[in-house]
């Protein structure tokens, strides 16, 4: 992993922008794509997916790496399914109404590419402290897109701003899948270029450092 020392227990912050789950690696977009059309809709998917990935990651590396890679997988999951339950609870006691409306977006976060795939090729290559921090970052990826998402349409369409009007609504549109998509592609666009030139910045005065000497 990039900028990440085991000795010095430095770890990247890749999982927020190069290495973006949805905008960089196009995973877990389904529920951000349909669902995150105001402020409060990506707030609960944030908080839902923090909520089932990141007490699933911790709780499933205590599952001993001998065990078949299929059963592991399955293992995933099933913890996953239960961390739902309680995540259920909580969104439906803090937005009774909204949370109903996207349960059916949460479920799909039982069985999302963090838990499933991360996990084996990423996190539990690393110490836990390192690996609690590593996921978290990750997370806040998530919460990035789904946040730039949900609150763009949420203008766009309805003409408000974390639910308070302000003014008529520009494109009633916004709230389709459809605009989703293409928004969360052109946001993908975006975070891809700032990236590649950031990169591109880095190399290059690598190379004049290294020329100076």
């Amino acid at each position: 992993m990039n900028n990440k020392s085991s000795g010095t227990g430095r770890v990247s912050l890749d999982g927020l922008f190069r290495q973006n789950i949805v905008l960089m690696s196009g995973l877990v977009t389904a529920p951000i794509i349909v669902a995150a059309t105001t402020f409060e809709r990506a707030l609960i998917l944030t908080l839902s997916f923090f909520l089932i990935s990141y007490s699933s990651i911790l709780i499933c590396r205590f599952i001993p790496r001998k065990i078949v890679y299929t059963v592991r997988i399955i293992c995933y999951v099933g913890v996953a399914a239960v961390m739902y339950v309680p995540t259920m609870l909580i969104l439906n006691m803090l937005f009774p109404v909204t949370a109903q409306a996207v349960s059916i977006y949460i479920e799909i976060l039982v069985v999302n590419s963090l838990i499933l795939a991360k996990t084996e090729s990423r996190f539990y290559l690393c110490a836990m402290r390192e690996m609690a921090v590593d996921a978290l970052i990750y997370i806040l990826g998530y919460a990035i897109a789904a946040f730039a998402v949900g609150i763009i349409r949420e203008f766009l369409a309805y003409g408000s701003l974390f639910g308070l009007r302000v003014c008529d609504a520009p494109m009633p549109a916004a709230k389709t899948p459809f605009f989703g998509f293409i928004l969360l592609g052109i946001l993908a666009a975006v975070c891809r270029g700032l990236t590649t030139r950031r990169r591109k910045r880095s190399k290059n005065s690598g190379v004049i450092r290294k020329g100076a000497e």
